[in-house]
């Protein structure tokens, strides 16, 4: 079996799950969306640190029950905060 022939498998799967996370993603800017709409009906403001840190702060253990680096999953769900607040604040 050639390298190609060994690897394309793989890739393909990696493929497919880009596909399912980029899914999920936009699914979660959507809440995000509606949670803005509330906040904004309430007069509350759209970052919520003390929330932020509880999301990271789950992330941080649920990556380290499943053996990823806790830090790694830290700086993708701030990316992904980031991604939904910007969306919030610009409907």
């Amino acid at each position: 079996m050639t390298y190609e022939e060994e690897i394309a498998p793989h890739r393909a799967e990696i493929n497919r799950l880009n596909k399912e996370i980029l899914e999920r993603l936009a699914e979660r800017v959507e809440v995000a969306e509606a949670i803005a709409e509330v906040k904004r009906r309430h007069g509350k403001p759209i970052v919520d640190a003390a929330r932020e840190r509880i999301v990271l702060d789950q992330a941080r253990v649920q990556a380290q029950a499943r053996g990823l680096d806790p830090d790694g999953a830290e700086r993708v769900f701030r990316a992904i905060i980031d991604l939904c607040v910007e969306a919030e604040e610009h409907p």
